[in-house]
């Protein structure tokens, strides 16, 4: 399970989050809207450990964890913006998110149809590509929790449908997903809706 408890986050006199707390569990995706910088971005990256929160808790599974050893293995992190290292090949950028100096997993490549462009420089592919790798580098390792912020976004209609049945499979194996998303098929593939506003969450639907 994860939790979050009265996460407050304020850039000078303006609070961003003022106590935000929630729950997700094996099995769940939360989605969470709102107006463009209304908190969202902030939060995924405070709960993904990149970003300190003035006062509150994010725990994984009961613990309390910090970047470094183990933590990719529990949580995986996509962020809103390109994460990748463009000098280097896509396989390069695969390896250097899983940790290991060797071809990355067959499992990662095949599922997100990256087999043709293992070898291109990363800077060379379209942004719909690039969301792709990045995705692919978040869960290379398969954590059992996934931080996604707009996932498909960059992506045409036929990669956004094969990453959101990548995501139904993931949930179904008892991953949970949190995203930031503004597309309405997310939120309605999510059992939880949660709109940021005022630095607070609202429910934005009932739960499914």
């Amino acid at each position: 399970m994860v939790e979050v408890t009265n996460v407050c986050k304020s850039y000078g006199r303006k609070n961003i989050l003022n106590g935000v707390s929630f729950t997700a569990s094996p099995g769940q995706q939360i989605a969470l809207v709102g107006r463009n910088g209304c908190g969202k971005s902030t939060l995924m990256q405070i709960m993904a450990g990149l970003l300190k929160a003035d006062s509150g808790n994010v725990l994984y599974f009961g613990k309390k964890l910090s970047p470094g050893a183990g933590f990719s293995h529990t949580v995986g992190y996509l962020p809103q913006e390109n994460p990748l290292i463009e000098e280097l090949s896509v396989a390069d950028n695969m390896s250097l998110w899983s940790g290991k100096k060797c071809r990355p997993e067959d499992e990662a490549v095949k599922m997100f149809q990256l087999e043709d462009i293992l070898k291109q420089q990363v800077s060379k592919l379209s942004g719909g590509m690039k969301r792709r790798v990045a995705i692919a580098c978040a869960c290379v390792h398969m954590p059992p929790v996934m931080l996604m912020d707009e996932p498909t976004a960059a992506l045409d209609i036929y990669y956004r449908t094969e990453v959101r049945k990548w995501m139904r499979q993931y949930r179904d194996m008892n991953g949970i997903i949190i995203t930031v998303t503004h597309d309405s098929d997310e939120m309605s593939d999510s059992s939880v809706c949660l709109l940021i506003e005022d630095g607070l969450l609202k429910d934005f639907r009932e739960e499914k």
